[in-house]
């Protein structure tokens, strides 16, 4: 009875005050801040207490103690203003990159370091799961979300930076994942503490930034591809007039201005309500140019803005880098050809491929070695397109070792005019075990 009563009484708070809040920024009246909402939220359940004691007296039934209402009332006060509640626990952890709710009572948490572990139910019944969702979709992001049985998916960002996405009344049960950026301002040299490298690599990628290289970083999910691409960011200097292309707000280098004082963020906008306002992340990948950066950062390519990104990279705007979702290095090249065609444009793959060529100079590929630890696990270099063959002409200047660590690869030396210009900036070849490449 009293976790049912818990329940509608989180509801109530959660309806009066954010309609509360609406109608105040809609009327331009001054918005509560946290400390007058909780104490909104306070009279709101007193009242509704009191409402439910009186109502139980009239039809002879015992109402709640004092000490019960107390309890309750505080029950509903540690969770009201959660932007994630039930959720809280986890995200505090330090050490869990992925958490998997399938259902209320199946929890799964992923660490750091690639174990799995079971943990506590995170809601007592799979409806109180679908309203800790639903109070999730219209506070829990940047913007409200609508989660009910006609939009029955949920995907969005927390304020910590999580991804989260969740679906409802199209699955046998609610489901819930959240993608986590624990390492929002890393160096590369946090990352060779954890293993994902070593320190001949970390002197290889700071000079190709340094050097104003073109850089793709490929990977499946969560192998750490934006974690790595703002670690490689922070190897520019602090003045340079960065673009930031997003779907969503991840790489958060504004955040950090004593290492990027100059960053413009352009985010994707989906249509409203009316189906109108889009904007693709296309429509921005034209637009930045205009905006004169000296770097161009697209967090993960997955459509037609390949083409702006590619173009940029050989029309002046070096050292320019993006991620993308592959499972090798050389499954990067197959895959550009096809997002290119998405925006509609009949592109023929051979003239892709070129512009790749001519605009790329490095993959670095991420994966997870035997022990599911986050790893480089290859290294390639752009040469050129072979009109002949139809194919990119590359070196694997690292490969995987047997445990899916990248090692160097003895055939494959880095080109003797490229390695002096890394080396000018800063490339130090004797820390790969034994001298230059």
């Amino acid at each position: 009875m009293l976790d049912e009563l818990e329940s509608e009484l989180r509801r109530v708070v959660a309806d009066e005050i954010g309609s509360y809040l609406s109608s105040a920024s809609s009327d331009g009246r001054p918005v509560p801040d946290e400390l007058d909402q909780r104490q909104m939220a306070r009279s709101i359940l007193r009242r509704e207490l009191d409402n439910r004691s009186r109502a139980a007296l009239r039809v002879g039934e015992l109402p709640l103690s004092a000490d019960q209402e107390d309890l309750l009332l505080e029950r509903v006060l540690a969770t009201a203003f959660s932007p994630a509640p039930g959720l809280d626990p986890l995200l505090a952890r330090t050490d869990v990159t992925d958490i998997y709710v399938n259902g209320c009572d199946d929890v799964r948490l992923v660490t750091i370091d690639g174990r799995t572990e079971i943990a506590d139910p995170v809601a007592r019944t799979d409806a109180e799961l679908i309203e800790m969702l639903q109070t999730i979709a219209r506070r829990g992001g940047h913007m409200e979300r609508e989660f009910t049985p006609s939009r029955p998916l949920l995907d969005l960002q927390l304020a910590d930076g999580s991804r989260l996405a969740a679906a409802a009344w199209v699955t046998k049960r609610p489901y819930l994942t959240v993608r986590r950026h624990l390492l929002v301002d890393a160096d590369q040299k946090d990352l060779v503490a954890r293993g994902m490298y070593d320190e001949g690599l970390m002197s290889l990628f700071a000079a190709l930034v340094r050097a104003r290289r073109n850089i793709l970083i490929a990977g499946g999910q969560g192998v750490g591809k934006t974690t790595l691409l703002r670690a490689l960011l922070h190897e520019c200097r602090p003045d340079e007039r960065i673009v930031v292309l997003e779907q969503e707000p991840e790489l958060h280098l504004e955040s950090s201005p004593q290492r990027h004082d100059h960053v413009l963020v352009f985010m994707e906008r989906s249509a409203n309500t009316e189906g109108v306002g889009a904007v693709s992340m296309a429509d921005l990948g034209r637009a930045i140019k205009r905006f004169t950066p000296r770097r161009i950062v697209v967090g993960e390519v997955r459509g037609p803005e390949v083409i702006d990104m590619l173009e940029a990279m050989t029309q002046g705007i070096s050292g320019s880098m993006c991620t993308i979702h592959a499972d090798s290095s050389w499954s990067v090249f197959p895959r550009l050809p096809v997002y290119a065609r998405a925006g509609g444009r009949d592109w023929a793959t051979s003239d892709v491929l070129q512009l790749a060529a001519l605009a790329l100079d490095a993959i670095i590929f991420l994966a997870r070695d035997r022990t599911g630890r986050r790893v480089v696990a290859e290294v390639r270099h752009v040469q050129r397109f072979d009109a002949d063959t139809g194919r990119i002409v590359t070196d694997e200047w690292f490969q995987p070792d047997p445990d899916g660590r990248a090692v160097r690869n003895p055939t494959a030396p880095i080109p003797v005019a490229l390695l002096d210009d890394l080396v000018d900036h800063g490339y130090d070849p004797t820390l790969h075990d034994g001298g230059r490449l």
